[in-house]
């Protein structure tokens, strides 16, 4: 910004300079003669020149000193006209995010189904992910929503609702297969091996293995050796949290879980 300034100011120099070397202007010469004689005319008070009473070069050159940083710098004419016509806009600040209809039905679904995507919202919303953008991050902006980057994925949860770290990666992965078909499998079936998990939900054993390493790096699964099997459960933390989700989790959509129920968190809206 202080670069545009410094440019904007030598630019506004040189027109200056140029206006000054125009035909008879400052530039022009006069011939100063001292007075012999007294003015034997009437004396007046000063009148007040309008702009439309000036010689044309003055008018050129005062037009161009107006108009010209404006064509070089339309972005900063519009902050101006922006801060000085609001256009009929208003402000939107912490208190007025939700006042608009469309933000307050992102805000409740968000709210209603904490670390969904903007894919998952811009199919239940039918807006264009630009649109969707754009307020997403002024509810952002304003505090009302949070994003949560976890697993190559954006999750976005209302702000007032209170979960852990742990709590938002496992709502995280149960917006998404396989994790969530794993995590509820474990849930109904602890200490089960990978080749039970991969048949119980179709899924190939590199797959499972792939998942399960991932669950147990992020404190969600445990595993435990049994001879030449590993058994997989829970952490103490996980199954609490989901045993509290465990009537509304998400439905999976893999073939093989379809029986799996279907999950949202629940939030108070709070202006």
């Amino acid at each position: 910004m202080v670069r545009w300034s410094r440019i904007f100011s030598i630019l506004l120099a040189a027109v200056a300079l140029a206006g000054l070397a125009l035909p008879g202007t400052a530039t022009a010469g006069y011939t100063v003669e001292p007075v012999t004689e007294e003015y034997p005319g009437e004396m007046h008070d000063f009148e007040e020149n309008t702009f439309w009473d000036l010689p044309p070069r003055v008018m050129l050159l005062n037009f161009m000193l107006l108009v010209l940083p404006a064509c070089f710098f339309p972005g900063e004419l519009l902050y101006i006209l922006s801060v000085l016509l609001p256009f009929g806009f208003r402000q939107v600040t912490r208190r007025t995010v939700l006042d608009d209809d469309f933000r307050l039905d992102l805000y409740r679904q968000i709210a209603a189904n904490p670390g969904v995507g903007t894919g998952e919202l811009s199919e239940s919303t039918g807006a264009s992910r630009g649109r969707l953008r754009y307020h997403l991050d002024m509810l952002i902006r304003e505090g009302k929503v949070a994003a949560v980057d976890y697993r190559s994925r954006t999750g976005l949860f209302a702000r007032n609702q209170r979960h852990t770290d742990l709590e938002q990666r496992i709502l995280i992965s149960l917006r998404e297969e396989p994790s969530r078909a794993v995590l509820r499998c474990l849930l109904g079936s602890p200490d089960m091996i990978r080749n039970d998990v991969a048949e119980r939900l179709g899924l190939s054993g590199p797959t499972i293995s792939r998942h399960m390493q991932e669950f147990e790096a992020e404190g969600i699964v445990t595993a435990e050796r049994d001879g030449r099997f590993v058994r997989y459960r829970l952490s103490g933390g996980a199954r609490e949290f989901l045993n509290r989700y465990t009537g509304d989790l998400p439905v999976s959509r893999h073939p093989g879980t379809g029986s799996y129920p279907t999950a949202k968190g629940h939030e108070v809206l709070s202006g």
